[in-house]
């Protein structure tokens, strides 16, 4: 091989593998981007739901509280933030730490907050899906397939407004008034409330790679939308 021919696949490997490596070099940043972007929206909903439990601790001392309950359906899986029960019934309970004014209409609700405009699903859908999630797991016993299920989605955040009411949308400090202003079960004993929390622990999915797995779809899903500057998307 010619000296020419040598030179020549020098500068053509040279300037492949530099090209590879700076690519590879892309795709790591991006990637620890989305990392620590997840990490931190993940950051938000931890100190909400636990914003939630410990106001549950003080306030609803009688309910028995789950947290973090993953269950199957048709689609895969489907996370409720927390389940409480009490002798008023089961209560599916939605967190959103959003700030801000929220436009609650449509299948996506918008949060307007600061020069931001962020779009999200709207926690009432993604409610009746954990609700029919939940009711086929009790329909398992017969003696507890009929108890009242109550749907409920908590603002954490003191800095929300909405658009327009919507029901069972709150703030967190009525969550105690809107569990207590349902009517006691007689047949909801301590027993059944035990009976209850048992089963669903029973069934719900406690892989960690399957939990994983499922809140990066979610992500990347949410992703697809999540913000847009004001001057890119207007709200009507």
């Amino acid at each position: 091989m010619s000296e020419d021919a040598k030179l020549f696949l020098l500068v053509f490997f040279s300037i492949n593998f530099s090209v590879l490596f700076i690519f590879l070099i892309n795709a790591f940043i991006k990637s620890a981007k989305k990392r620590k972007k997840q990490n931190r929206v993940n950051h938000f909903g931890d100190s909400a739901e636990k914003k939630v439990a410990k106001y549950i601790e003080k306030n609803l001392r009688f309910c028995t509280l789950i947290r973090d309950v993953y269950l199957k359906t048709e689609n895969g899986l489907t996370e409720i933030d927390q389940i409480l029960i009490c002798d008023r019934g089961i209560f599916i309970i939605e967190i959103k730490s959003h700030n801000g004014y929220i436009i609650t209409k449509g299948k996506h609700w918008t949060q307007r907050w600061g020069n931001k405009v962020v779009r999200f699903h709207n926690p009432t859908i993604q409610n009746n899906v954990h609700k029919t999630a939940l009711e086929n797991i009790l329909k398992k016993r017969q003696s507890i397939a009929s108890l009242p299920i109550y749907t409920v989605t908590v603002f954490t955040s003191s800095k929300v407004s909405f658009s327009e009411n919507v029901k069972n949308v709150i703030r967190l400090p009525l969550l105690a008034k809107f569990v207590k202003n349902k009517p006691r079960n007689k047949r909801i004993s301590e027993t059944v409330v035990a009976s209850v929390e048992k089963l669903i622990r029973n069934n719900m999915e406690t892989s960690r790679r399957k939990q994983e797995k499922h809140k990066r779809r979610i992500y990347q899903n949410n992703d697809k939308k999540r913000a847009y500057h004001t001057n890119r998307f207007s709200v009507k």
